[in-house]
This record gives C-alpha cells, sequence and structure tokens, in this order.
C-alpha cells in the first residue's frame, strides 16, 4: 500500500489532478488482471511474488503516464479528445511494447534458470511478465478511454518562450556534449569500464542473512514406522516442551510432508 501511495503522490504532482487520476485507475485495473492471471497460474502472494510487483509497480505506470501525456500534448496543439487519444495509440501503442518486451527479456535469465535459485525466482520472471504486459493492453486500452471521460476538451498550452532554469542547464551541458562530442565518448567509455571493474567489488550473495531467530528440530523414527506414531510422539513433545514455554512465541509441525515453500514477512 506504502509502494502504490507513493506512485500516485508522484503521479499527482508531475501530470496534475486529471492526468494524475487516469494514471491511478489504471494501477488497480493492472493489478486486479495480474491477480486474476496469478490465481489462474497457480501463483500465491509469498515475497517473492510480492517483490516483483513492487518492482512492476514503477514500471507498470510508465506506458499509462506516456499515454496521458500524449493526449495532454495532443489536446495543447488543439486536437479535440478524440483524435488525441486516436493519435495515442497509433503512435506509441507499438514503441511502448518494445519497450515492455525489453524490459520482460531482462528477466527471462531468472524465468530459465534450472537451479535451485531459479526455482525459487521463478515467479519473480512470471508476475513482472505477467504485470508489464497487462500495463501495455491498459495504457493503449483503457488509459485513453479514461482521458476522454476525465480530460478537458480543450487544454492551453503550458510552453513558456522563457525556459526555466532546469531547461536553460540542461541545454548548456547538451550542447556543449555535442560540440566535445570526442570528449563526451571518452568519459562515457571510461565510466562504463568502471562500472564493469566495480561491479566485482559488489558481494553476491542469493538470500540476506535472516534476522528471525528460529530453531529446526528434525524428528526421526525408525524405519517402517507409521506417519501416525510419528504424529503422536511430535504432540507429545509439542505438549511437554513448547506449549507454555515463555521462550518460544510460535512453533509448527510438518508430518509426512515438507514445510511450506515461502514465509511472508511479519
Amino acid at each position: 500500500f506504502e509502494a502504490v501511495a507513493i506512485v500516485l503522490a508522484v503521479s499527482f504532482i508531475s501530470l496534475g489532478m486529471r492526468a494524475g487520476f487516469v494514471v491511478a485507475l489504471s494501477i488497480p485495473l493492472v493489478l486486479a488482471i495480474t491477480f486474476t492471471v496469478m490465481a489462474y497460474l497457480g501463483i500465491s502472494l509469498q515475497r517473492i511474488s510480492l517483490g516483483a510487483l513492487i518492482i512492476s509497480l514503477g514500471l507498470l505506470v510508465d506506458d499509462a503516464m506516456i499515454a496521458v501525456e500524449m493526449m495532454v500534448a495532443r489536446l495543447e496543439v488543439g486536437d479535440n479528445l478524440r483524435k488525441a487519444a486516436t493519435y495515442v495509440y497509433t503512435s506509441t501503442a507499438f514503441p511502448m511494447l518494445t519497450g515492455t518486451l525489453v524490459t520482460v527479456a531482462g528477466f527471462i535469465p531468472i524465468g530459465l534458470n534450472n537451479s535451485a535459485a531459479g526455482e525459487y525466482t521463478f515467479t519473480l520472471f512470471v508476475v513482472i511478465a505477467v504485470s508489464l504486459l497487462v500495463s501495455w493492453i491498459v495504457a493503449v486500452l483503457f488509459a485513453p478511454l479514461l482521458g476522454v471521460t476525465i480530460l478537458p476538451a480543450t487544454m492551453k498550452t503550458k510552453h513558456h518562450d522563457q525556459p526555466g532554469r532546469f531547461t536553460s542547464l540542461f541545454r548548456r551541458v547538451l550542447v556543449g556534449s555535442v560540440r566535445h562530442h570526442w570528449l563526451t565518448i571518452i568519459v562515457t567509455v571510461l565510466l562504463f569500464a568502471g562500472s564493469i571493474a566495480g561491479f566485482g567489488l559488489v558481494q553476491q550473495q542469493f538470500f540476506p542473512p535472516s534476522d528471525r531467530p528460529e530453531l529446526i528440530v528434525d524428528w526421526n523414527l525408525p524405519q517402517n514406522a507409521s506417519i501416525a506414531d510419528t504424529r503422536d510422539q511430535m504432540e507429545r513433545f509439542e505438549q511437554r516442551a513448547l506449549v507454555g514455554n515463555p521462550d518460544i512465541d510460535h512453533f509448527s509441525s510438518y508430518i509426512g510432508q515438507g514445510a511450506v515453500r515461502f514465509v511472508l514477512a511479519y
């Protein structure tokens, strides 16, 4: 909820109330469709899938923002709402799809990893891919429809003859970079080489150390012992050693089956 609130706040501040409201309505629709697909694929809400939703939350609003900004720009030059909405689809649908597919492709190595880490993080790839593709569909179909309903029929241009401080600074940097293009290329190559060299200093660890104090006990009976006998002994052990122990907050036992794969943070 905090991540959604932050994204909505940024949308309203940067786009304005009406345009931000279009983006705000797109977010729950994307999440609802994503949850439906997750339920169909048998993906539950756990640490990996929740992390994927948080990662994709900052990406899934990009397409909707592009669509709304394009509609606003066309309204400012005099187009009507229907023409502006049509222009959004014909001009931005394919470029946004290309960018979405490139982003999804970056997570393909995680989805195709055959290691134990890949088994845990497979849902990361699936959830991000589904949410981003759904966000593209919502941006090219749902966002223009909302824009026709919410945005005003005409809008005044917000462009000023005198550029602001940021625009002036950016223009000077851009002109200087183009004028001294060889220096720009050399600096870029050096920064890229430095980033590759510095990447070796980054610690690699799949799971960080857990700060949750826990103790795992393996309870084994002789061979050919039944699950019922194991369950009876475990229940007696729980009553004698665990129940009422002030040093134990929670405990659980798994007999004849493995423990849950994921645990929600609490």
